[in-house]
């Protein structure tokens, strides 16, 4: 199964947010696996990597928050991070799913979804990050090509990631994060060449899609559960809606016409 790849798939999109979260252990293979098989168009995770460089899908920094084993995941190898439990405490019938790493992710579901990709790794946290960033996307660069998905993804993240990708890989598709300010967030959309936004929770309203727009910027929102507000947020303008609960999202914007 192959659909069209990022800069031709229509809009308006549903984006399952860490995969079919609200079904299976986010940022796991069960839980993009789902969101595929129901037709999700896009799926979005965060990319970190481990203390021997090995990018992996996670959100948060401390494996501990949702597994058995402790430690922050740039302070742990992948040996010591492929037995962790990822999945019992989002429930048992889990127990045993494992972090995936990224290149995994590529080889399953290249060119079936388009990957809505958060680069968590490049943040520039510490001094040493702005020296090995640059390596480290290479790498990501190197594992999208290997697996033939450089037409199925968007880079979202800040403005230090941006300029990164500028010089290494300008025809990766970018969409720019929130966490520096939402409210001039299209402003940085167009200093780094963003075709999209990711409209942040509260910083959302009808003057700002409008902006967006006004400047052939897409509008992404993160994030809505709840199908009747998912529903306005479509009908505002968003071209793509981040979710949790993507098939209860989908049914409801079928119910509306939207899809």
């Amino acid at each position: 199964m192959v659909i069209d790849g990022e800069l031709k798939y229509p809009y308006p999109r549903i984006c399952a947010h860490r995969g079919f979260k609200a079904a299976a252990p986010e940022n796991t293979m069960p839980a993009f696996g789902m969101a595929v098989a129901y037709g999700m168009p896009e799926i979005e995770f965060d990319v970190r990597f481990t203390k021997d460089n090995v990018p992996v899908a996670c959100h948060d920094r401390a494996l501990h928050h949702y597994s058995d084993v402790q430690g922050n995941i740039e302070d742990l190898t992948w040996d010591e991070i492929r037995v962790a439990d990822c999945g019992s405490k989002f429930n048992p019938i889990y127990a045993g799913t494992r972090l995936p790493l990224f290149e995994e992710i590529c080889a399953r579901f290249s060119r079936q979804t388009i990957f809505n990709m958060h680069l968590k790794a490049f943040e520039g946290n510490t001094p040493s990050d702005e020296e090995t960033y640059p390596d480290q996307f290479r790498k990501i660069v190197d594992i999208l090509k290997k697996y033939d998905c450089m037409e199925h993804v968007y880079i979202m993240a800040n403005s230090k990631v941006m300029k990164v990708a500028l010089d290494i890989a300008p025809e990766i598709p970018r969409c720019m994060g929130a966490g520096e300010g939402k409210w001039d967030i299209v402003e940085r959309a167009i200093e780094w060449k963003c075709y999209k936004v990711q409209l942040f929770m509260d910083g959302i309203n009808q003057e700002l899609i409008d902006k967006a727009h006004a400047n052939n910027i897409l509008c992404n929102y993160f994030y809505c559960d709840d199908p009747d507000k998912a529903v306005e947020y479509m009908k505002m303008g968003v071209d793509t809606l981040l979710t949790n609960n993507c098939l209860a999202i989908a049914r409801a914007f079928e119910r509306a016409g939207i899809l």
